[in-house]
């Protein structure tokens, strides 16, 4: 028997509607967050959703969550989809865990407290849950502040402590909304280690949003999002393959001596890329050096491989992810 995939998605499209002027609030146009979307995840699955700022990656991660729904299309979560009735998809949400942007705990709370309450709200028996509130916190490595106020945390302990409070309930399914925004690189570091034990044990799927490529290249298989649409997907390694085996950086002044090598060229914030076979490198890196040239020879990432097909850059720093909490990206 064939085992259907934990998320099926089929030319999902979802426009937001204009808004009017009101009081502290500017007038926003309609905008298009998604543009017929498909994919599928399997079980077990890593899948990295890839985009810069308003690239419809949150606004599918929302859909993905049973807190929006697509005007067109249809989105399975383990086969139910929402004609199947309001028990079907409260069972869908059992089976969910989800980590938003800002983290969903009380600052007021300490950690156990915090985590006590996740399980409350799952139904969890008392003694049940206090010994997976003690596992999950452990392996979260924040058993040892469980009666600190998690106002009092740093921003990657409190981060912890809600990747722990998603895996409390041990979904089948764990969502992350940019989950290392406002981190410091320990900080991430250590957050995106334990997403690499978690994928490690087998016993979850993980769809993650980022705009971040480092940690999009930790993923089974990447999907790359432009104004609503999917761009390229599959495996990062393949993906940068594809795109040749190595790149030229230069400035826009000298774009034509990497056309002139064969080359495809795209704008890049510092000038110009070339991607292409490694011949065609090769000719423009000796014509480079022939004008005087300063440039640039390396392995291609996953922000060139944005970059050529679709002409824009991925945002290269943490400023991109510190958006308000209503823009749909």
């Amino acid at each position: 028997m064939t085992r259907l995939p934990v998320i099926e998605v089929r030319e999902a499209r979802r426009i937001y509607r204009a808004r009017g002027r009101r009081r502290g609030r500017t007038a926003t146009p309609a905008r298009v967050a998604l543009d017929g979307v498909s994919l599928n995840v399997g079980a077990g699955e890593w899948l990295a959703l890839l985009g810069p700022n308003g690239s419809g990656k949150s606004t599918l991660l929302r859909i993905l969550a049973t807190l929006d729904s697509p005007q067109s299309g249809a989105v399975r979560r383990f086969g139910v989809d929402a004609e199947s009735g309001s028990a079907a998809l409260a069972d869908v949400r059992r089976r969910l865990g989800v980590v938003f942007q800002s983290p969903g705990l009380d600052p007021l709370l300490t950690v156990r407290e915090n985590l006590a309450c996740q399980a409350a709200l799952f139904g969890m028996r008392l003694d049940a849950g206090a010994e997976a509130i003690e596992r999950i916190a452990a392996e979260a490595g924040v058993f040892d502040r469980m009666n600190d106020r998690v106002g009092a945390l740093s921003g990657g302990l409190a981060r912890r402590v809600d990747l722990a409070r998603a895996l409390l309930p041990s979904p089948e399914l764990l969502l992350l909304d940019e989950p290392t925004t406002g981190l410091d690189h320990a900080a991430r570091s250590g957050f995106m280690e334990s997403l690499d034990r978690l994928h490690s044990a087998g016993a979850v799927t993980i769809v993650m949003t980022t705009h971040l490529m480092d940690e999009a290249e930790r993923a089974d298989r990447v999907v790359m999002l432009a104004h609503g649409r999917i761009v390229g997907e599959g495996p990062p390694g393949e993906l940068r393959r594809e795109l040749g085996g190595a790149v030229a950086r230069t400035s826009a002044e000298h774009r034509r001596l990497l056309e002139e090598a064969g080359l495809h060229v795209a704008p890049a914030r510092d000038g110009v890329i070339g991607s292409g076979e490694l011949e065609a490198v090769e000719r423009a890196a000796s014509a480079l050096t022939r004008a005087g040239a300063s440039f640039h020879i390396g392995p291609p990432t996953l922000g060139d491989v944005y970059l050529g097909l679709t002409g824009m850059a991925l945002s290269s720093d943490g400023a991109a992810a510190n958006r308000s909490a209503e823009d749909a990206s």
